[in-house]
């Protein structure tokens, strides 16, 4: 069983973990993880939540896609686990930035937790309606801001209605749009997004992923669908090219969930990545891409699953990288 120490030096970047020792970790990190140290991995269990909600701050994350004209607003006022608070992974991002969800500044981040009361000691679980899709990126945003302390509930609400827990119902609940209001409030006459956040390793931008066509540094894996990858089908957002990166490499998050939306196991994972070309070595850093940022974490989380903790996104994805002209583009397979 993994310590509560070793837990600490599994989220720190490979070359800060010879200092992960009682007299380097700030002693809020020892005592964040000790109190969530039920649990020794990131995904957890229905039962897990069901067993420790007295003692965690659960958190639904959810966002769907603008075309299926689905409510996550709404979804949540009228069922949720009980408990839980509302964190807007839209509303809390860069609003001065075009695409969508962009990583807000670090004090928009820090507004949109403390509206939320999330800026005490207590393990985060958070979750979404779909099973496995939205929660990854606010996992990823979580980390990216210093929050250690976070799970995700493997197969969201389904999962927990599945195993036959109660779902609070209607009722008051607490401001829908807290997390948002603070963090756009906070963001009030910045010019644009600090997005790196205190773990900046974590994030990549455009200006990265291009210089690493040539200097091929870290490798960039592609979380689309095979016939986006392969510029064969258009992009659902106007005016982006279809196509990919060059030199990356396609792994459809869709490959890695079961049916109801739970990850596979950690071998089939494995197996999925390394039939991709992807190195899980360690020698040679990954970096997550997707459209917009939303898929992208759901790879990362994965390799977070299998002891690749360390994957960073490229937070603009597609929807930045194809829709400048002058970028480089790649068609047909990886």
């Amino acid at each position: 069983c993994r310590t509560p120490l070793a837990f600490t030096a599994r989220l720190l970047p490979h070359g800060a973990r010879r200092t992960a020792h009682r007299g380097n970790v700030p002693r809020s990190s020892v005592r964040t993880v000790v109190m969530a140290s039920t649990s020794t991995t990131t995904l957890v269990t229905p039962k897990w939540v069901k067993d420790n909600l007295a003692d965690i701050h659960v958190v639904d994350a959810s966002w769907h896609m603008p075309a299926l004209k689905r409510s996550a607003v709404d979804e949540f006022k009228a069922k949720r686990i009980p408990g839980a608070k509302f964190f807007d992974i839209d509303g809390v991002s860069d609003g001065a930035n075009p695409a969508p969800h962009m990583l807000p500044s670090t004090q928009g981040m820090r507004a949109a937790l403390h509206a939320l009361g999330l800026n005490d000691d207590k393990a985060v679980v958070l979750y979404d309606n779909d099973g496995m899709f939205s929660v990854a990126r606010a996992w990823w945003m979580f980390r990216v801001f210093g929050r250690d302390n976070v799970f995700v509930l493997d197969g969201g609400a389904p999962a927990y209605e599945a195993a036959g827990f109660t779902m609070e119902l209607d009722g008051d609940v607490a401001a829908v749009d807290a997390s948002a209001q603070a963090c756009q409030d906070a963001m009030k006459g910045e010019k644009g997004s600090d997005f790196r956040g205190e773990r900046e390793f974590l994030v990549k931008s455009m200006d990265d992923v291009i210089k690493n066509i040539d200097a091929s540094t870290f490798q960039v894996v592609d979380a689309r669908g095979q016939a986006r990858f392969r510029g064969e089908a258009a992009e659902p957002r106007a005016g982006v090219r279809s196509g990919h990166i060059p030199g990356s490499r396609n792994v459809f998050f869709g490959d890695l969930l079961n049916s109801n939306k739970t990850f596979k196991t950690k071998d089939e994972i494995r197996a999925i990545f390394v039939s991709n070309g992807v190195d899980l070595s360690g020698d040679k850093p990954i970096v997550c891409s997707c459209g917009t940022g939303v898929t992208a974490c759901i790879l990362a989380l994965a390799l977070d699953t299998i002891g690749n903790p360390n994957a960073a996104v490229y937070d603009g994805s597609w929807s930045e990288y194809g829709a400048d002209e002058g970028a480089p583009i790649a068609v047909g397979e990886a």
